[in-house]
């Protein structure tokens, strides 16, 4: 059990860092808040959904702390936060074709209410577009992160479970 918790915390410390660096580094905030996403799937990978849920509760809330700039502190906990829980149930015994189905609509809907929220904010051009280049951003983002699962899975938990 302690291990499971300093793992955990580890996981928690890393996640904060990368959302530390939002604020420091003007550039590629998008880059790593997706970066940031990613330990949410080694929770969910190690000890399932219901601690996925816990750690991102725990990252919305210590992020809300340490992120100077709240709009990208929404986009994280609309979109890039939550993508491991939508992608794990999604994922379930499903055909490819309905998971995308479902990955771009879940992307959509997410997206959507993000920009509703930050629209009183911050000025966002919806045009043709960027809503292409939205659709291919998904696209490569969800391609990294399955890519980044499989990584973990086949060479990162025999190194970390020594």
């Amino acid at each position: 059990m302690s291990r499971k918790v300093a793992y955990g915390g580890i996981l928690l410390a890393l996640n904060c860092i990368l959302l530390l660096l939002v604020n420091v580094l003007p550039i590629n905030t998008l880059f790593l808040l997706g970066l940031a996403s990613l330990p949410i799937a080694i929770v969910i990978m190690e000890w399932g959904p219901k601690a996925g849920i816990v750690f991102y509760i725990g990252s919305v809330l210590l992020s809300f702390i340490i992120m100077a700039q709240k709009t990208q502190w929404i986009l994280y906990i609309f979109t890039f936060g939550i993508y491991g829980l939508v992608k794990y149930i999604i994922e379930r015994d499903r055909s490819f074709v309905e998971e995308y189905f479902l990955k771009f609509l879940s992307a959509n809907i997410l997206i959507i209410i993000t920009y509703f929220i930050l629209k009183p904010f911050i000025y966002i051009p919806i045009n043709l577009i960027t809503i292409v280049i939205f659709e291919i951003s998904f696209i490569i983002y969800d391609f990294v992160y399955s890519r980044f699962i499989d990584f973990y899975n086949d060479k990162l938990r025999r190194l970390v479970n020594r």
